[in-house]
């Protein structure tokens, strides 16, 4: 079996602690994850967050990948689109950080993490971090050097990210549990020659070591399922943006002179949130490429508005 060993290090982790909860996607990713936590608890709660009217790509994918391993805990919670944006400054306090993408994936994050506390549930689980292992973010998937830089810009951001769902989990007094996050199985992962792990095959565009290792677990629905990122999948990204439609033009551009030159009125009124709650100061000389703060210790990801960036040379999701 192609990739085994990379399924056996995920069981190993969930079985020595399995889950109440998973944050749930119906990607191959949360799947993976759940498939191994039924296995050990069949009451586990899957959790998939959309937003009430909206019919979103998660929701389609995790009910046909729960029918399939046969979860018969599937709770889809729906959100109020009012209740999504007044939950985003919270979301910037916790994880310290204006950049839309990764505001709108901890919203989304929280929200089902909170519903699990709700339900008395003790611990949650979740697929983040393979993304990373596997360089499956355009950033990656569009490197233009060699394979050994991209091999080594991906370690380096593995060694710098904060994992959110943990941060989260432990803002709302709940335990994680990280697979993707275990030494063992990131190591077994990047073991994989940087070849394997962004290899494309027929459908299979993205994590292609994951994929494969499912093959016979998971759904072919789930196995073939386009990459999507945690912050679009579940529909929040696109609820929450419309915050940047309160700013002003004038406003906005005096921002971008001032400041520095923001992507969009979206990450303008995020920055203006996460200012409202931390101190934000920028470096003339060695800061980040976009918005100018100090990187500190990180090689690649910048702290503040998690810009990846190599070579001076910065790029978003």
């Amino acid at each position: 079996m192609m990739y085994e060993g990379i399924k056996n290090k995920i069981d190993d982790v969930i079985k020595k602690n399995p889950p109440d909860a998973v944050l749930f996607s119906g990607g191959i990713d949360s799947s993976a994850v759940l498939y191994h936590a039924h296995k050990y608890n069949p009451d586990v709660m899957g959790i998939t967050v959309g937003v009430e009217g909206k019919e979103s790509s998660d929701i389609e994918y995790s009910k046909m990948v729960a029918k399939a391993l046969n979860i018969k805990n599937h709770k889809v919670f729906y959100v109020k689109p009012e209740q999504v944006k007044g939950i985003v400054e919270l979301s910037v306090k916790i994880l310290k950080s204006f950049n839309p993408e990764w505001v709108s994936s901890t919203t989304t994050l929280l929200l089902g993490t909170r519903y699990a506390k709700e339900a008395g549930l003790k611990s949650i689980s979740s697929g983040e971090g393979a993304d990373d292992l596997l360089g499956s973010f355009p950033f990656f998937q569009k490197w233009k050097g060699d394979n050994e830089s991209l091999d080594k810009a991906i370690k380096d951001r593995v060694e710098e990210i904060v994992i959110m769902s943990d941060v989260i989990a432990r803002s709302v007094n709940m335990q994680y549990i990280a697979p993707f996050h275990e030494e063992s199985v990131k190591q077994e992962i990047l073991s994989i020659p940087i070849e394997e792990r962004m290899k494309k095959e027929g459908e299979i565009k993205t994590k292609y070591p994951l994929r494969k290792a499912y093959e016979d677990e998971l759904p072919a629905i789930c196995i073939t399922r386009p990459q999507t990122m945690a912050f679009t999948g579940s529909g929040i990204y696109e609820t929450i943006r419309s915050i940047g439609n309160e700013i002003s033009e004038e406003e906005y551009k005096k921002g971008c002179s001032n400041i520095f030159q923001f992507k969009n009125k979206f990450e303008y009124a995020l920055f203006k949130i996460y200012c409202r709650n931390y101190e934000f100061n920028q470096e003339e000389n060695g800061g980040c490429v976009h918005c100018g703060s100090g990187m500190g210790n990180n090689k690649i990801n910048c702290k503040i508005c998690a810009t990846l960036q190599v070579d001076r040379k910065g790029a978003s999701f």
